[in-house]
C-alpha cells in the first residue's frame, strides 16, 4: 500500500480522517482505528492481524479478515483521484475556437465588470436567469470574459482564453459550480486556496450573527430565508455560500433566488413582485421563478461570522423538529452540501472549527414553529 498523507480529529471516541490524496473523509472508530494507525506505521496486513489478534482476543484467521477488509477501504480511499484528461484532451484544440455567440451580457458583480458570451439559449438559461439583475447597458473596457459553448457532446467553459471546464449536457450544477467559483474569486480578489468552503445553503444573518440553512434541494432552505427576511432578516446568500478560511466569515454572493411553484402561495403575499418574475422550467418535474432580494450587504464593510449550522429538511408528516446534533453527524451532512478546499492548512482549520460551531437538524411542515425557533436562536448566545 503506498504511503497515506492524511490529517485527523479525534471527537468524542471516534476518529476524523481526512485523506490527502483523494479529498476524501472517513470516520474510525475501534477496533478499525487501531488497524489504520497500525497500516500509517507501514506494518503488513499479517502483523497488523497477529497484534489484532492478542489485542482483541480472536483467532488470527478472524482478524487477518477484518483486517484485509479495512485495509482494502483505506487502500481505495487513499487513491489519487485521476481527472478524466478532459482538459488535456481538449484544452489546445478548444482554447482558440471561435464561436458565434447567441447572446452577449455585461454584468457588475460587487466592483468588477463581467461579461458573458453565450453560443445557445440553452447555455445562456444555465447562468443569465440568476444574475440578470446585475447586468449594465454601460460598457465597460475592462472586463473579465467568460464564455460557455458547444464542443461535440459537451458544454465548454472558457474564462480569459482558457478553458477551465467540460461538462457533459446534463451536467448544468458542475457548470454553475465552477462558474461560480470564478465568480466570486473576480469579485473579491482571491483565490480557490482562500475559501475554507463553499457550501449549498441560504446565509442569514441579523448583523450580530450569521446563520447557514443547508439542504439538499427542495427542502426548503430557501423558503426559510425568504420568510425569514419577513422578519427583518437579512439574506447574505442564497444557494450557494463562500466561507472564508481565515476568519470563518460568509461572503454575499448576488445571485437570484431560485422559488419552487410550491412555495408561490407562501411567499407571494410578502413578495407581490414574484407573480411578475416569469417561470422557468428546468426539468419537466421542477419550475421556478428567479428573485433577486433587494438586501444588499456590502463585504467592504460587514462581516458575516458564521456562528451556526442548520441542515433543513421538509417533512410533511413531522409538524416541528428542531435538535442540537453532535459534530461528527454535522460534519457527514455537510459534505453532502459543500465543496472543502483539498488544501492541507484549509482541512486544519476545518477540523479545529468543527468543535467551536453549533449545528442544528430542522425537520418541520409548521412554517411558525420554524421561524420563531430560528428567531430564538438568533436572538440567544
Amino acid at each position: 500500500m503506498s504511503a497515506i498523507a492524511y490529517l485527523k480529529k479525534k471527537i468524542g471516541s471516534s476518529y476524523l480522517v481526512w485523506f490527502e490524496n483523494s479529498n476524501s473523509y472517513l470516520q474510525f472508530e475501534q477496533p478499525a482505528w487501531f488497524v489504520f494507525r497500525e497500516t500509517v506505521k507501514r506494518f503488513s496486513e499479517k502483523a497488523i492481524a497477529q497484534k489484532f489478534a492478542v489485542r482483541y482476543g480472536i483467532s488470527f484467521e478472524d482478524s487477518l479478515a477484518y483486517v484485509s477488509e479495512i485495509r482494502s477501504g483505506i487502500e481505495k480511499i487513499n487513491q489519487v483521484k485521476r481527472d478524466e484528461d478532459k482538459l488535456v484532451n481538449v484544452s489546445e484544440k478548444l482554447k482558440t475556437r471561435s464561436f458565434q455567440p447567441y447572446a452577449v451580457h455585461q454584468y457588475q458583480i460587487g466592483n468588477q465588470w463581467v461579461t458573458f458570451c453565450f453560443e445557445t439559449p440553452v447555455l445562456e438559461n444555465y447562468l443569465h436567469p440568476l444574475i440578470n439583475h446585475l447586468e449594465k447597458s454601460d460598457r465597460n473596457s475592462e472586463n473579465y470574459i467568460f464564455e460557455l459553448f458547444n464542443h461535440e457532446e459537451a458544454v465548454v467553459f472558457r474564462f480569459g482564453g482558457e478553458v477551465k471546464g467540460v461538462w457533459h449536457q446534463d451536467e448544468s450544477h458542475l457548470v454553475k459550480g465552477v462558474i461560480f467559483m470564478f465568480l466570486i474569486n473576480v469579485m473579491y480578489g482571491k483565490t480557490d486556496d482562500d475559501w475554507l468552503m463553499t457550501v449549498h445553503a441560504s446565509a442569514i444573518t441579523n448583523g450580530q450573527k450569521t446563520i447557514l440553512f443547508s439542504a439538499a434541494p427542495g427542502q426548503g432552505k430557501t423558503t426559510i430565508a425568504a420568510l425569514l427576511q419577513t422578519r427583518g432578516y437579512r439574506l447574505i446568500s442564497d444557494d450557494f455560500v463562500p466561507i472564508d478560511c481565515h476568519s470563518f466569515c460568509a461572503y454575499p454572493f448576488p445571485i437570484a433566488m431560485s422559488v419552487k411553484e410550491g412555495s408561490m402561495n407562501l411567499l407571494a403575499p410578502h413578495f407581490p413582485s414574484l407573480e411578475q418574475k416569469p417561470l422557468k422550467f428546468i426539468t419537466p418535474e421542477k419550475s421556478v421563478r428567479y428573485f433577486a432580494s433587494d438586501q444588499s450587504p456590502d463585504p467592504n464593510k460587514d462581516k458575516f461570522p458564521v456562528t451556526e449550522f442548520i441542515f433543513v429538511k421538509y417533512d410533511s408528516s413531522v409538524d416541528f423538529l428542531f435538535e442540537k446534533i453532535d459534530p461528527l453527524n454535522a460534519i457527514k451532512l455537510l459534505l453532502e452540501e459543500a465543496w472543502v478546499s483539498p488544501k492541507r492548512s484549509n482541512v486544519e482549520k476545518l477540523f479545529d472549527q468543527i468543535l467551536s460551531t453549533s449545528f442544528y437538524k430542522l425537520t418541520y411542515s409548521d412554517n411558525k414553529k420554524a421561524l420563531d425557533a430560528i428567531t430564538n436562536l438568533f436572538d440567544n448566545d
